[in-house]
């Protein structure tokens, strides 16, 4: 499947904008070169190479590349573990998709808790930019729910949060 609008979103959280930033070079430039040719599934193999070390970038990667299948098969499920390997390691974007998934029920069960808890996370974490997406998601929680994200949020930010 290639990328259409409804895609946009997603690409442009985890986007490949990622490529210079950590990944080895070497496996960089290999997917780069396979991306320019259209070979999906070359990138995805370098990406998964380096995703299976811990690169939270390639992580990401991996998870954009299940999420709207392009040089793999789509699946979900398997986005959203590779999302919240990158997540888990600090990785912005990958926290960022992680909530969103959860918000939509993409890959996962619908819960606007851990989505609510991810998107706090992932605006800590880059400067505030998912700040409009946790409130909009906060006006969906009973207050009880809101004060349940909010310490899961907490707890999120101590484990995960980059210092």
């Amino acid at each position: 499947m290639q990328a259409t609008i409804k895609h946009l979103p997603v690409l442009l959280v985890a986007g490949f904008g990622f490529l210079a930033q950590g990944v080895a070079l070497a496996d960089v430039e290999k997917a780069r070169a396979a991306i320019g040719r259209g070979d999906f599934p070359a990138a995805f193999k370098e990406f998964k190479e380096s995703a299976e070390k811990g690169d939270p970038n390639a992580q990401a990667a991996v998870g954009v590349m299940f999420h709207i299948g392009t040089g793999v098969k789509q699946d979900l499920k398997q986005a959203l573990s590779w999302y919240r390997k990158a997540a888990e390691q600090g990785y912005a974007a990958g926290q960022a998709n992680v909530g969103i998934m959860y918000y939509k029920g993409a890959g996962t069960e619908q819960n606007d808790v851990q989505a609510y808890a991810w998107l706090d996370l992932a605006s800590h974490s880059r400067g505030g930019r998912e700040h409009n997406a946790k409130e909009h998601v906060a006006k969906y929680l009973s207050k009880e729910q809101l004060q349940e994200a909010e310490k899961l949020a907490a707890e999120y930010r101590k484990k995960y949060l980059k210092k």
